[in-house]
């Protein structure tokens, strides 16, 4: 393993570390865990450098390292590079679902998507003009906040996400994969908590957007493969209906 290669994947392992167990990482930590080959020493100052880099944050001189939220968004990117290839047949099965589902098809679609992710899902079709939200409680569960302002601002942004919701045509209309914003970088939300995962879906000629919300400790990985890895329609229309 080259030097440049070893330095991103003790970035990667660092942050994923955090995500699991939710404390600051130390090197010995990770040369124990990943068996890099290298010494702990070596580990320390990649993770020196990574800091300095923007990566990482030691909270305390001789603590461990958490993610910045450049280090997320480093994450984000290296799952959608893994996970791209493989979402070419998801838009055609969700289309194929939605009809299945009747006139209630997207808003049981949403509140699916918020249960099986246990992350606050919300949909915007662009045909209708109309929004869909659900799951403010799987997020809160999640959320490792405590001050009053953080809470208020978490729901300002649920309340707000209808209109918000309504701005996603001009900013990711020319994507064609899903796209994941740190922090205050959504456009959606506003707290420096959340995570936003989003992705459109043509349905009958008209647009459909897909939002997965939550902490930005969550899955990446997990929540991008779920967007690719929906059941076939008559699999999902039969859960949604039980």
């Amino acid at each position: 393993m080259d030097e440049q290669n070893r330095t991103l994947k003790i970035l990667e392992a660092a942050i994923q570390e955090f995500i699991n167990e939710g404390e600051p990482v130390s090197s010995k930590q990770i040369a124990e865990k990943y068996k890099f080959g290298v010494k702990d020493a070596t580990i320390r100052s990649e993770l020196n450098a990574l800091t300095e880099s923007g990566f990482l944050n030691q909270p305390h001189t001789s603590g461990g390292r958490v993610p910045t939220d450049k280090g997320y968004q480093f994450l984000a990117n290296r799952v959608m590079q893994d996970v791209l290839d493989s979402m070419d047949n998801f838009h055609q099965r969700f289309n194929r679902m939605v009809n299945l589902m009747g006139n209630n098809g997207l808003e049981n679609f949403v509140s699916r998507v918020s249960q099986d992710t246990k992350l606050l899902s919300a949909g915007f079709s662009n045909k209708d003009n109309e929004a869909y939200k659900m799951g403010l409680d799987e997020l809160f569960d999640q959320l490792e906040i405590s001050s009053r302002e953080d809470f208020c601002q978490v729901a300002k942004d649920f309340e707000m996400l209808d209109e918000r919701m309504e701005n996603l045509p001009r900013i990711i209309e020319k994507s064609d994969s899903p796209q994941i914003f740190i922090g205050k970088k959504s456009p959606i939300t506003q707290s420096e908590h959340l995570s936003v995962i989003i992705d459109s879906y043509d349905i009958n000629g008209s647009k459909f957007y897909l939002a997965l919300i939550g902490p930005k400790r969550m899955d990446y990985e997990k929540n991008v493969k779920y967007l690719k890895n929906i059941k076939n329609q008559k699999t999902k229309v039969k859960k949604i209906n039980n």
